[in-house]
């Protein structure tokens, strides 16, 4: 999984009228914006306090108000039918400010993960038909505006980004179901479409939430109240880091993820992508172990054990080096070095530096057929032209998990061992959570190198991400709120999978109460549209209770809809490269609620049984649309006695009824269908839509 993302300027939209500027709006109010058509809109921002704000725009709307005691203030005003361009000029006092190329239309919210966020520049899987719609985009009335990514403990006004028309190459780095979502409704409707796009990839939805919401469920209670000490904790964190030069750190997630899978789909080519990252590291630490910086930094190691008590830290990460020192006659030259590595479950890649030649690694040099994260022992013979009569140094650069392993010298000819004891250590850099422009996988190095570091002096870590309770709500929802929009479609889950299972009873209570606030803080029933996330073979065979609890979800959340996604997983990619169908579908149900289009929005409704002849029937709400069943390895059905048993079943559309039978059961009385991690749809409409899992048990 990676991004290449644009790091947006953060327009104010002003003109400077004064040495200091008071008067600002925040960049959703810039150049090129779309506002919601024939309604009231927001618009807001700050000056000095107590004076005159005047509104103009090209559309005959006049408005005054006077700022609060800090500079705040926010207008309503009505906008008018679909089309433009028009203007708004702002004055206050000796400023002024004009947006020009302003569009009425209709704006909606996508939001979500990665899903969400996966553009038409994704690495290893690309979405569908990129290069092509690309090349085809030339749709000046829709515009998306990508918020910057920003993390918060509390509320936020502050927002990145800029609006930006879908014209070729410009909709590189759109959410990619949000533009087919908008440019479906622009072909269907006719009139411009704006889509705020608020998204990070690998998100939980608590850190969606507000705390008035966390608030109330108790599974995140206690993160909320650790909120405001380690909020404290991580802002002297933050400015302890800024001393340090960083640089962006690759995923070591995605070199065991690209390892696991090559291994089960060949075709699957992350390591491919991901490994030129790592070799770009390759000049870290260098100088020190060619001598060219002088570092006096170097902690002796009592044993392996003693590197965490140096660090302050059993979970530090980064780049560490280990320096030892022995000795060689003319004799006993002939040397193999022996790397046993620890058991470990975590990033550890390495260098090792015999004389400040590089002998071997682990990443660097390795050919991309060859890599492998899980470390193997090996043995390396190395060339007498790389030691010498005396004393020999070997260095050991070891990336994530600070260790040496079990590291050995041999001499091949006398079969004994050289003792490798009393190591020295020295920190070239630390692995943290990036501080201000956030870049997949979010991880910076903040660089230590010939700096003289006490790490008992440095402040706790405590991270702030992109999971932590209330963080994206506080940093990347409540900016732009209370913008008008139409409604909202969110792709998100993937990562709830991992935690709760099988009930989730923390995210079965949150998504309504979040739902409703959000509604509340906007003003709005907007109408809430989500993705039931698709099949992927990682979730421990949790995944068919999670897509149950999303299905419970949108009956119990009012004014909401599910699209089924089980037709398009792909088996070793958490990331389905077929956006299209999700952004249709999308599309359709706001065509059909929002809009009065007469289409389908759905798939075939599991609704009751019956049981007949040891057979179940399985009927479904009628939608006057013809049952298909799409032949596969299995029906994916499966059908089970009172034991509860499940056999694959045999099934036969009768009548727009489902019959379904097993040699293996007699008298049926349970039924489900599509249940586990990797089911592909088999079931589905005469229009083309997917039937949800379901089950009577």
């Amino acid at each position: 999984m990676k991004y290449i993302f644009i790091t947006f300027l953060i327009f104010t939209g002003c003109t400077i009228k004064t040495e200091d500027t008071y008067l600002k709006l925040p960049p959703l109010f810039s150049d090129g914006v779309i506002l919601q058509r024939d309604t009231t809109v927001s618009i807001w921002g700050s000056s000095k306090p107590y004076s005159l704000i005047k509104i103009n725009t090209s559309w005959g709307i006049t408005s005054k108000k006077i700022s609060d005691s800090l500079g705040n203030w926010r207008i309503l005003m009505e906008t008018g039918k679909a089309g433009g361009p028009h203007t708004i000029k702002i004055n206050s006092i000796n400023e002024n400010i004009k947006i020009s190329n302003i569009l009425f239309g209709e704006v909606w919210l996508a939001a979500g993960q990665s899903n969400m966020e996966m553009d038409f520049n994704y690495c290893c899987n690309t979405t569908d038909n990129a290069v092509n719609e690309i090349k085809s985009a030339n749709f000046p009335e829709i515009r998306m505006f990508n918020v910057k990514k920003k993390l918060s403990y509390n509320p936020s006004k502050e927002i990145g980004g800029s609006w930006v028309s879908a014209v070729h190459e410009q909709i590189s780095n759109f959410s990619a179901v949000g533009y087919i979502f908008a440019k479906n409704l622009y072909i269907n409707l006719d009139v411009p479409i704006g889509i705020i796009h608020s998204s990070w990839g690998g998100s939980r939805a608590e850190a969606w939430a507000s705390s008035d919401v966390v608030s109330k469920v108790e599974e995140y209670k206690n993160a909320l109240n650790k909120l405001e000490s380690e909020s404290i904790e991580n802002e002297n964190l933050k400015k302890y880091l800024k001393n340090f030069k960083s640089t962006p750190m690759p995923s070591g997630w995605d070199l065991f993820l690209g390892e696991y899978t090559r291994k089960l789909e060949p075709s699957m080519d992350y390591i491919n992508f991901f490994i030129d990252d790592w070799k770009a590291y390759d000049p870290v630490g260098l100088n020190i172990i060619e001598n060219s910086l002088n570092n006096t930094n170097w902690v002796n190691l009592k044993s392996e054990k003693s590197i965490n008590e140096s660090l302050f830290s059993e979970t530090f990460q980064g780049v560490v080096l280990f320096k030892n020192k022995f000795s060689l006659n003319s004799d006993n030259r002939d040397l193999i070095l022996e790397i046993n590595p620890n058991e470990l479950f975590g990033l550890w890649e390495y260098d090792i530096f015999i004389n400040k030649i590089k002998i071997t690694n682990s990443i660097a040099d390795i050919g991309r057929a060859n890599y492998t994260f899980s470390k193997t022992p090996t043995k390396i013979n190395i060339d007498n032209k790389f030691l010498k009569k005396g004393i020999n140094q070997i260095i050991i650069r070891s990336i994530g998990i600070p260790t040496y392993g079990k590291i050995e010298l041999m001499n091949s000819y006398s079969n004994k061992k050289i003792k490798l004891e009393n190591w020295d250590m020295t920190v070239i850099g630390e692995e943290f959570f990036q501080i201000d422009n956030y870049s997949y996988p979010y991880m910076s190095l903040y660089n230590y190198e010939g700096r003289d570091v006490d790490f008992s002096k440095r402040p706790k870590k405590t991270y702030l991400t992109h999971r932590t309770v209330t963080s994206l709500y506080n940093g990347m929802l409540n900016p732009i709120i209370p913008f008008t929009i139409k409604g909202l479609i969110w792709y998100q889950g993937e990562s709830n999978v991992e935690i709760g299972g099988p009930n989730f009873k923390s995210f079965k209570k949150l998504m309504p109460l979040m739902i409703e606030d959000w509604r509340k803080k906007w003003g709005s029933n907007f109408p809430f549209y989500f993705a039931q996330i698709a099949p992927y073979f990682n979730y421990q065979g949790m995944l068919p209770y999670f897509q149950n609890i999303q299905k419970k979800l949108a009956k119990a959340i009012p004014n909401s809809e599910m699209v089924v996604l089980n037709d398009i997983g792909e088996y070793y990619d958490i990331h389905p490269s077929n956006k299209h169908d999700v952004g249709f579908r999308f599309s359709q149900l706001a065509l059909k609620n929002n809009y009065g289009f007469n289409v389908t929005v759905s798939g075939p409704i599991f609704s009751h049984v019956k049981n007949a002849d040891n057979k179940i029937n399985i009927f479904f709400t009628s939608d006057n649309l013809k049952l298909k069943i799409i032949s596969n390895s299995t029906s994916g059905f499966e059908i089970a006695g009172s034991d509860k048993k499940f056999h694959n079943a045999t099934v036969k559309i009768i009548d727009n009824y489902i019959e379904a039978f097993s040699d293996s059961v007699y008298n049926p009385v349970y039924v489900r269908y599509a249940w586990s991690d990797t089911a592909s749809a088999t079931l589905f409409n005469e229009d083309g839509w997917p039937a949800s899992l379901f089950s009577n048990e």
